[in-house]
């Protein structure tokens, strides 16, 4: 008796563990992941993997150098960060999204890769699409490579193959020879980059484990507010 009461009281303490398990890997066969240090969407990524990572939530900057296994804490913005440009040999935080793509409104910048920042307070025709011509250079979708191979986020939308508005999914992107990449995961995606290996970072939220589509509650499937992740694939363009 006394041993059924033991086993019996070791599958009730078993039962009661958490059993979250986190579902977004360091690494699959054709990507790695990063994921913000903090339980925020992340807007934006800058730099190269295997020397100084940079990436942005609406409202901070953190630097890595380590291929984001630690993170620091770099810069605080009130003003909302839509994305990072590197621009010669400064980096600027974008203020504006202009068409849902193109980045406008420098707010900070940076002169030693992301670490120290200092208010930008120039007006610079470089990041005023109406002047300087071409939009594409700091688009965050799509992107494109020096041979013109172009890379957009994919949305699905899940009112039927006609639809063009309500609800939509961002399973991964599409290339501009018609071919889809997906991701193992499924994630709200932002912002598209390109290092200068040409490897593709796609940044967007935790995964999602309920669009809210028909009546579903929507949610993250890690995280309460969607703690931010980049796929950063292994080979230049994927």
């Amino acid at each position: 008796m006394r041993t059924l009461f033991c086993f019996s009281l070791l599958l009730f303490l078993l039962s009661c563990k958490p059993t979250n398990v986190e579902t977004i890997a360091p690494e699959y066969p054709d990507w790695y992941t990063i994921q913000s240090p903090i339980d925020k969407e992340l807007q934006s990524v800058w730099g190269n993997r295997d020397k100084t990572l940079v990436i942005a939530t609406f409202s901070e900057v953190f630097r890595s150098t380590d291929q984001g296994k630690s993170w620091k804490k770099v810069l605080q913005q009130s003003i909302g960060i839509f994305g990072l440009v590197s621009y010669k040999d400064t980096l600027f935080t974008l203020n504006g999204l202009l068409n849902s793509r193109y980045l406008v409104n420098p707010g900070n910048y940076s002169i030693d890769d992301g670490k120290n920042w200092q208010r930008y307070t120039r007006r610079n025709p470089v990041f005023d699409p109406s002047e300087n011509g071409s939009k594409t250079a700091y688009s965050i979708n799509p992107v494109t490579t020096a041979n013109s191979l172009q890379y957009t986020i994919n949305q699905v939308f899940l009112d039927g193959p006609a639809a063009t508005t309500g609800i939509f999914e961002t399973p991964g992107v599409i290339r501009s020879d018609g071919r889809r990449i997906d991701l193992p995961q499924l994630h709200q995606l932002h912002s598209l980059y390109l290092d200068d290996q040409e490897r593709l970072y796609i940044t967007g939220t935790d995964a999602v484990c309920s669009s809210g589509h028909s009546g579903q509650s929507f949610s993250f499937c890690n995280s309460k507010n969607g703690r931010g992740v980049v796929y950063i694939s292994k080979r230049p363009q994927p």
